[in-house]
């Protein structure tokens, strides 16, 4: 981490180490849980295994919603 505020005299700064950390980390996840979807879910290919955040989003709020409405 080569950042002005730890090393004086780079031109790195907190701001653009985070801008760039945070997103490659989240990529980085997305992939990985994507490739180990194959032991928890067999027969799907490798595109479907990489919409699991889509899927996940679906069934966390859509269960939620319909939940919701049996018992109201």
């Amino acid at each position: 981490m080569n950042v002005k505020e730890i090393n004086p005299g780079t031109l790195g700064s907190i701001l653009f180490y985070s801008v760039v950390t945070i997103p490659l980390t989240l990529i980085t996840i997305w992939v990985i849980v994507a490739f180990q979807g194959k032991y928890y879910v067999s027969g799907s290919s490798m595109w479907t295994r990489l919409l699991w955040p889509i899927k996940a989003f679906r069934m966390m709020f859509g269960k939620g919603r319909k939940s919701r409405g049996k018992m109201g």
